[in-house]
């Protein structure tokens, strides 16, 4: 049976760079898209226990749901808006931390917390640039103005998102934008909690602008849009078994749509794993077998190469040179971004 191989120490290693990067400064897991696919609850179970977090983010009211109903006195911080009066008791009632970006939501969610008689917790949310969601910086004053009125809100923290985090010339200007922001509050005396800008990339190349916490999201799967300079370790495999293997003739074609013609006698194993597993999702060429353009997972421990494009749900694969029998182990280096949910995940 298919399945996708999470090596759970990779994962604390991985943590562990980061948190060797920023020193004392507190770090929150993003497990945003199912932590980036690799398993929500599993993940923050996994944080909790080996490393004493108790503060996660997520983008999605029901993954807020998920990991407070899952585990107990842990915190989550909801970094998407949520403005409907129905998602707004739900995160109050669940004591999620809600990110607001806007006056009328701010006012909407104390009115409908001091009507239930409770607080609500808020991160005061930011577009310094990033172009998403947030109250814009020109707006700082004018937000204060309102939210310091508000009883019924507990700001706990202050945040933006880096755009183009690649470029240091752009992150400062975004950094001073944010710094002028936390000016305006204090002018107002309104404060504003714990500040956070970076997630792992800007954690990792801008130390200085760390502040009172970084977000860590697809650091932790060790697969970063940034050069790696660090040593993260990459997390998951897709896993499968050689269901069939054969010997076809020179001129014999193979792999999805006849697509690579066999110059020799070759020896080849077909693995029921493929695009509706998340294998290779996203490249619209297949693999040569004798071009440049290859590719490769193991099979029985020793790698072997990938014929042709992969199909939906069956890739076939050159073994004539690997010693295996029908049964053996296949894997594929497979970002967790792209695996179905549906596949089952093995923690190891």
């Amino acid at each position: 049976m298919t399945g996708y191989m999470v090596q759970t120490e990779r994962i604390l290693d991985n943590f562990r760079l980061i948190k060797k990067r920023v020193g004392k400064t507190l770090i929150i897991p993003v497990l945003a898209g199912n932590a980036f696919g690799l398993g929500d609850v599993a993940v923050a179970r996994m944080l909790a226990e080996a490393e004493g977090i108790r503060l996660f983010a997520v983008s999605r009211l029901e993954e807020a749901e998920r990991l407070k109903s899952s585990l107990h006195g842990i915190d989550v911080l909801l970094t998407t808006p949520y403005t409907t009066e129905q998602d707004l008791e739900k995160i109050i009632r669940a004591d999620i931390i809600s990110s607001v970006g806007t006056n009328e939501t701010a006012v909407r969610l104390s009115g409908i917390a001091a009507r239930m008689g409770r607080k609500a917790r808020v991160h005061l949310k930011f577009d310094t640039g990033c172009g998403r969601t947030g109250y814009l910086p020109e707006d700082a004053t004018k937000a204060a103005q309102t939210l310091k009125f508000l009883d019924a809100l507990a700001i706990e923290g202050t945040y933006t998102d880096l755009l183009g985090v690649k470029k240091e010339k752009k992150a400062r200007i975004q950094y001073e934008r944010f710094q002028q922001i936390l000016r305006s509050f204090s002018r107002e005396g309104l404060p504003y909690g714990m500040t956070h800008i970076v997630s792992t990339g800007g954690a990792m190349l801008f130390p200085w602008a760390k502040m009172d916490a970084v977000r860590v999201g697809e650091g932790l799967t060790g697969r970063l849009e940034i050069a790696d300079k660090w040593g993260f370790k990459k997390v998951g495999r897709l896993v499968s078994y050689v269901s069939d293997i054969r010997w076809v003739p020179a001129g014999h074609t193979v792999s999805e749509n006849g697509a690579v013609r066999i110059r020799k006698a070759t020896k080849i194993a077909a693995v029921p794993v493929g695009y509706a597993d998340g294998l290779f999702v996203g490249r619209k060429r297949g693999f040569a077998l004798y071009g440049r353009r290859k590719a490769f997972c193991e099979i029985a421990g020793k790698r072997a190469q990938i014929i042709g494009q992969p199909g939906y749900t069956t890739t076939i694969i050159d073994v004539t040179d690997i010693e295996c029998t029908p049964g053996d182990m296949a894997s594929f280096d497979v970002s967790p971004f792209y695996v179905n949910p549906s596949v089952r995940r093995d923690y190891v």
